[in-house]
């Protein structure tokens, strides 16, 4: 009898899972479900309004500064900002931050160079939202005369090393934007990654670099050189010293790229025929 009862108990509370609600629990239920809805609607329109924004770089007191925003959103995330540099081959990252954020900016700074260069930000948040700003191109210091492309010290330079080339009879190099371009990476590359050599981290050498800028030659040559204070300083090393004079009193070499990075200080001429 006892296990009859406890078979009806529990049939009985089967049954009644499955009885139909009353009039006033379906009202109950229909609004707490319009309820829940609306309280997803919200939330969706609340998702949606969450965005980040790149706002493109700026010079401010010798920095390249670049701002993330975040907006419009009701969760925490971690809002990463970049600031990248467009070059040939993919764009690197000069700098970057991260803060987690609600709603709100965050900046990131790096040191601005006296050669032009074009940056941009790239603002993203860790739920996926991404923006870029457009590219700007930004320098520091003074250019050389006629608005070139090099720097004071790296014109210095030049000029220096066209003197000496004119006392050995050879004809003054040109300055070249793209051979610039191939000594001012590696002179920053090595001042960044506190090296020195021919030889970049990623295994190039300094025909490769060249090549990689779009200099085409029939002959290439580069001098290097670290701790010297001026222009005047660095050229007079490589005079004294037999191969770096070899390629600067180098008659067949018709052009010259010069690339000075102020931390070490970091100096590279690479010279071509074309």
């Amino acid at each position: 009898m006892r296990r009859e009862l406890q078979a009806v108990a529990c049939a009985g509370c089967l049954a009644a899972l499955s009885l139909p609600i009353s009039a006033s629990a379906s009202a109950e239920s229909a609004t707490t479900a319009q309820a829940t809805g609306t309280r997803n609607a919200a939330s969706q329109a609340r998702q949606q309004a969450c965005r980040v924004l790149a706002v493109k770089p700026s010079v401010v007191q010798g920095k390249v500064r670049a701002t993330a925003a975040r907006s419009g959103c009701a969760d925490q995330a971690r809002l990463r900002v970049r600031i990248k540099v467009a070059v040939s081959g993919p764009d690197r990252v000069v700098k970057s931050g991260s803060q987690i954020v609600g709603n709100g900016r965050i900046t990131a700074k790096v040191a601005c160079a006296a050669t032009p260069r074009r940056y941009y930000t790239v603002a993203l948040d860790s739920q996926g939202r991404t923006s870029q700003s457009r590219s700007v191109k930004l320098s520091c210091g003074r250019p050389a005369a006629g608005g070139s492309f090099s720097s004071a010290p790296e014109t210095a330079v030049v000029s220096l090393t066209n003197a000496a080339r004119a006392k050995n009879g050879c004809r003054p190099l040109v300055h070249d934007a793209k051979l610039h371009l191939a000594a001012e990476r590696h002179s920053a590359d090595m001042a960044r990654n506190n090296y020195f050599s021919h030889t970049s981290r990623d295994g190039r050498t300094f025909d490769q670099r060249i090549k990689a800028t779009g200099f085409v030659f029939r002959q290439a040559g580069e001098n290097i050189a670290k701790g010297q204070p001026s222009a005047a300083a660095v050229v007079k090393a490589w005079l004294d010293s037999p191969g770096h004079r070899a390629n600067i009193m180098n008659c067949a070499f018709t052009h010259i790229g010069v690339g000075h990075n102020a931390k070490g200080p970091t100096w590279t001429q690479d010279f071509g025929t074309r």
